[in-house]
């Protein structure tokens, strides 16, 4: 059980060095060296040593990033990103993992006392993430192209077969009305509401269930998992279609989680981002041992705009 990266992940390689700086923290000459730089403030040995006790599981580049990260972005989000907000995030997740709470951290090489401030960067990130998207994707070109490929709210029966034969047969018994309320009764927990955004019905299924009238049924659709290899066979009953109709203004807000969605696991955009505020805050690296622990956001960031 893994929590959600808001942002890219980061890199897990040590720096070649990086043990040997940790190592010299107990000299106060070292534990007073500038690391990295920025405008108004700076990472010393010292920090990155106090980070180390508190994240011991995490790489020593991991680290220097979310310390850096965490300072420039709380220049900018920091009033937007309150302790009420992350402590309110830190329990709802702890609510939605129950008693596997503590082991899906131990997984991550957290601790409860850690993820409060783990969580903290993570949502600093996410909010000059969101930030960037609202003010420069919601165009309307590309509004335009979400409208080509959306589809609004249908409910349907979504039953899932492992077999491709229980499908058929299940198909096979709703051919009278007698057979079709049996289906619909044996699958009550099979009915849902979904749109084209859904993450929930593979995307061969929607294209299948939205071309259905109200009260047809499907054929079968094969689906094989990209994540796990396992295939599905479903069979769809259509209870409410829609149209989308020509206004596209009347799902502008579906329109834009859309274009969110796409951003947010877009590697090159969210670079993109994370280098523009480096540059902005003239976050320059002062020791050579991890003088490439940015380059995989300025150099991805360098190719996108050169296109």
């Amino acid at each position: 059980m893994k929590f959600k990266k808001l942002g890219l992940v980061m890199a897990t390689v040590f720096a070649g060095a990086a043990l040997v700086t940790l190592s010299g923290c107990s000299s106060s000459d070292s534990a007073s060296k500038d690391i990295i730089t920025m405008k108004g403030d700076t990472i010393r040995v010292s920090d990155l040593y106090k980070e180390a006790k508190q994240f011991p599981s995490q790489p020593t580049n991991t680290l220097l990033q979310n310390l850096t990260f965490d300072k420039i972005f709380t220049k900018d989000f920091g009033k937007e990103v309150t302790d009420k907000d992350v402590n309110k995030k830190v329990k709802s997740l702890k609510d939605q993992y129950g008693s596997q709470f503590a082991s899906a951290l131990q997984q991550q090489g957290l601790t409860e006392a850690s993820f409060t401030p783990y969580m903290r960067t993570q949502m600093l990130e996410q909010a000059a993430i969101d930030h960037e998207i609202e003010a420069t994707q919601y165009t309307d070109a590309n509004l335009k192209k979400a409208w080509e490929s959306y589809h609004p709210d249908v409910t349907a029966y979504v039953v899932s077969e492992t077999s491709k034969d229980a499908a058929t047969k299940a198909l096979a018994a709703k051919k009278d009305d007698a057979g079709k309320a049996s289906f619909e009764k044996t699958n009550a927990a099979s009915k849902v509401t979904f749109n084209s955004t859904s993450t929930t019905v593979p995307t061969e299924v929607q294209t299948a269930a939205f071309k259905l009238k109200n009260g047809e049924f499907s054929s079968v659709i094969e689906y094989t998992s990209a994540s796990t290899g396992a295939t599905s066979y479903y069979i769809v009953e259509m209870v409410k279609s829609s149209e989308k109709g020509s206004d596209m203004n009347k799902y502008k807000k579906e329109l834009k989680n859309v274009i969110k969605a796409e951003k947010e696991q877009d590697t090159t955009f969210v670079s993109g981002v994370i280098a523009k505020y480096l540059k902005k805050n003239n976050v320059t690296v002062k020791e050579s041992a991890f003088a490439s622990i940015f380059s995989q956001f300025t150099q991805t960031s360098s190719t996108s705009s050169s296109k």
